[in-house]
């Protein structure tokens, strides 16, 4: 064991263990408020030791193959995504690697060069990286929290990851439930944390891409309503998108449409009639549709009136729109 694993286990044993605050001399940058926490719940919910260093778990190929046949449709629509991404990333030496809620990797891009180190580092097809299994690490603890973020060395709880630097951002599927993380690792890294945080900012875009990629595909047949607070950006880059149903009632949404809207009336919104929500009625959206500039396209919150530009995405004409017959 190296003096810096040895270091580090006394570290966590003295935060999560004893509950005593760090010294200086404990470790190089001490631990933010997610990363303790995470420490604290390895230990004491998932009994984990940090003296028992383990290597990563990589399942047998039909059990990946179980877990990625729960996802198959999904794992089609994000692999273009993934390997943008890589494109952005290899250079600095990052794999990409696709998790499902349970953290079982199940899907990897990575330098075909660095094959056995990736898969020795648990950067790889098939490893299990919950918090359960692997302690703090990128994708587990994204997964415990909901939240994006950076694990970098030291702050794994197992101090056989601590080389590595691992970020990771959750993707919701279009019923607002966790799907999948995304996560993107590097075997070694600057020590300094800072020099992962425009990581954390492309890790986050990619993982709303895909997260919206997958909605449009769910609701190819729905009106779909895409909302921005500036006109500009509402047809190219919506931060909220809306599903609505023949009816004129919620069907889905992505997780930023989610959080505002149940942030508006308190609780779910799923299965709400448009007018519970926005100012305007249902059988207007022909209103808001492309043939209207994006400037006179603004909506308002039902219960805030926070002010959103609508950019209406309609049915596929079989399916008729809100005040018309299907032809």
């Amino acid at each position: 064991m190296e003096l810096r694993q040895q270091q580090h286990i006394s570290a966590v044993m003295r935060l999560a263990g004893d509950r005593l605050p760090l010294l200086a001399a404990d470790v190089p940058e001490p631990p933010d408020a997610l990363i303790a926490d995470s420490w604290a719940r390895c230990v004491h919910q998932h009994g984990l030791d940090p003296t028992r260093m383990q290597e990563a778990v990589i399942l047998p190929h039909h059990r990946v193959r179980e877990h990625q046949e729960r996802l198959e449709e999904f794992l089609g629509i994000a692999r273009h995504g993934l390997e943008e991404l890589y494109r952005q990333v290899a250079g600095m030496g990052y794999c990409v690697l696709l998790t499902d809620a349970r953290g079982v990797t199940v899907d990897f891009i990575g330098d075909l060069q660095l094959d056995t180190t990736l898969r020795r580092a648990g950067l790889y097809l098939g490893s299990d990286w919950s918090e359960h299994h692997a302690g703090t690490c990128g994708v587990g603890t994204a997964i415990a929290t909901g939240q994006a973020l950076t694990v970098h060395q030291g702050d794994h709880f197992d101090a056989t990851h601590i080389p590595l630097t691992c970020t990771a951002a959750p993707v919701y599927d279009p019923l607002g439930r966790l799907n999948a993380i995304l996560d993107i690792s590097a075997l070694t890294s600057p020590q300094a944390k800072s020099s992962q945080h425009l990581a954390l900012q492309l890790v986050k875009v990619y993982a709303y891409r895909v997260e919206n990629a997958n909605f449009l595909r769910a609701f190819r047949n729905d009106w779909v309503l895409k909302l921005h607070p500036s006109p500009e950006f509402v047809e190219i880059s919506p931060d909220h998108m809306v599903a609505l149903d023949a009816a004129g009632r919620i069907v889905g949404h992505n997780r930023s449409a989610q959080l505002m809207l149940e942030a508006e009336t308190g609780s779910t919104v799923l299965g709400l009639p448009f007018e519970r929500l926005f100012n305007a009625r249902f059988e207007d959206l022909g209103h808001f549709m492309r043939a209207m500039p994006g400037d006179r396209r603004a909506i308002t919150l039902a219960r805030s009136a926070r002010v959103l530009f609508l950019h209406a995405v309609p049915p596929p004409a079989r399916w008729g729109r809100p005040g018309t017959s299907p032809s």
